[in-house]
């Protein structure tokens, strides 16, 4: 990471459009809730493609879907309403195999985003009872989305809070979160969890709060404290009525997950949480 000037090549922006996005819809308002926010992030030129995963309650000649016809046909008649209504185009896909986590990743794997509704559980129990959304944590290989309903109609339009460790790749993820906040008109949050970091990276964290700012033409704040990261990181976004929540993420499995500060973010966020690969802050193209 070079350390001299006060501003990001513009190179480090990276598109803030999501073109292609798949919508994993289960009938819960949190998918719902995907469906309007990748909408936003995917804007009128995107396309969201809309899939129920049926799977089957039972093999053999008597085998029928979990989810019945008629729920599907309702359910992606509602998400097609919300994609219509935001100026968004939009296609419907029914896929009755199992399990449903495997065939919503696959689905993902060459689309710009996946939305999906936030798990239920506590991050600690979504890693013994899988499903959907702890497989997409652990696995997935495109940005996620893990969309919560506005708690009031204020939250949706609150400041969009992007996490940063001042690592290679940290820029061009608070860039991306600017792109975001000025899109929807908001303010821009940039948190630190500082500590015994070395000069260079709280140098660098100062640097992207520049070029934050410049951005946002001031609209912007920093946060830097020594605490725990996902607690900083979800108190700020209570605090401010965040509604959104901008970091990247390593993906990690096993007892190091239990060490994961995304996949306790995504678990105890007040608002959505949009994660990004770091492999792709890294590739050359967003350099």
């Amino acid at each position: 990471m070079e350390e001299t000037g006060a501003v990001l090549p513009a190179a480090a922006v990276g598109a803030t459009r999501f073109g292609r996005v798949l919508c994993a819809i289960d009938g819960t308002p949190e998918s719902f809730a995907a469906v309007e926010q990748a909408a936003t992030l995917a804007g009128p030129e995107g396309h969201l493609t809309l899939l129920a995963v049926t799977s089957y309650e039972a093999e053999g000649a008597y085998r029928g879907p979990a989810i019945g016809p008629l729920a599907v046909e309702a359910m992606l008649d509602r998400a097609t309403e919300i994609a219509t209504a935001a100026g968004v185009s939009s296609t419907v896909d029914v896929d009755p195999t199992s399990p449903p986590s495997h065939v919503v990743l696959a689905w993902a794997a060459d689309r710009d985003l996946l939305a999906l509704g936030a798990p239920t559980t506590s991050w600690f129990g979504a890693m013994f009872a899988g499903g959907v959304a702890a497989a997409a944590e652990a696995r997935f290989v495109t940005p996620l989305l893990v969309a919560r309903a506005p708690l009031a109609p204020a939250r949706a339009d609150g400041a969009v809070l992007v996490a940063s460790d001042g690592h290679a790749g940290s820029e061009q993820l608070v860039m991306l979160a600017g792109e975001i906040a000025r899109g929807r008109g908001s303010r821009a949050i940039l948190v630190h969890a500082g500590g015994r970091e070395s000069a260079r990276r709280r140098a660098a964290v100062e640097r992207q709060a520049r070029a934050l700012e410049q951005l946002m033409e001031g609209a912007c704040a920093l946060q830097v404290e020594a605490a725990s990261p996902h607690s900083l990181i979800n108190e700020t976004a209570a605090s401010e009525g965040a509604s959104m929540i901008v970091m990247s993420s390593r993906r990690l499995n096993g007892p190091r997950a239990l060490g994961s500060v995304s996949r306790r973010v995504v678990h105890q966020a007040p608002c959505s949480v949009l994660l990004v690969p770091q492999e792709q802050l890294l590739a050359p193209g967003n350099r």
